[in-house]
C-alpha cells in the first residue's frame, strides 16, 4: 500500500468516525427534541388539570437548571429567548428572580449581563 493510499483510507476512517459521531448527535438531538416535545404536552396537561401541583419541589428545580443549561448552549449558538407565548411575564420574573436569588445575584448584576447578552 503506498503512502497515498494509506493516507486515504486514514482520512476515510476519520471520516467515517466523524460521520458516525454526526449520526449520533443527530440522533440524540432528534430524542431530546421528542422528549421535550412529550413532556411540554404532559406539564400543560398537569396545569390544565391541577396535577403539577403534586410535583415534587426538587424535581421542578432539576427540570429548570437542566433546561437552563440547555438553552445556555442553545442561545450561545444563535437561539431566540422565550417569546411571551412560550411563558407568561408572571413565569419569566418568577423564574429569573429564582436564579438571581439561587446565585447571591443582583438586579445590578442581571443589568451587566443584560447589556452584554446577544439574544
Amino acid at each position: 500500500m503506498s503512502p497515498s493510499e494509506r493516507a486515504a483510507g486514514g482520512a476515510r476512517s476519520h471520516t467515517e468516525r466523524e460521520a458516525r459521531g454526526a449520526r449520533i448527535y443527530t440522533e440524540r438531538a432528534a430524542r431530546i427534541e421528542a422528549l421535550v416535545t412529550e413532556l411540554t404536552a404532559e406539564i400543560d396537561a398537569g396545569l390544565g388539570d391541577g396535577a403539577i401541583a403534586g410535583l415534587a419541589p426538587d424535581t421542578a428545580r432539576r427540570l429548570v437548571a437542566t433546561a437552563a443549561r440547555a438553552y445556555s448552549v442553545a442561545a450561545e449558538e444563535g437561539a431566540q429567548p422565550p417569546t411571551g407565548t412560550d411563558m407568561t411575564p408572571t413565569d419569566a420574573v418568577v423564574l429569573a428572580t429564582a436564579a438571581l436569588r439561587a446565585h447571591d445575584l443582583n438586579p445590578f448584576d442581571l443589568a451587566l449581563w443584560f447589556s452584554r447578552s446577544t439574544s
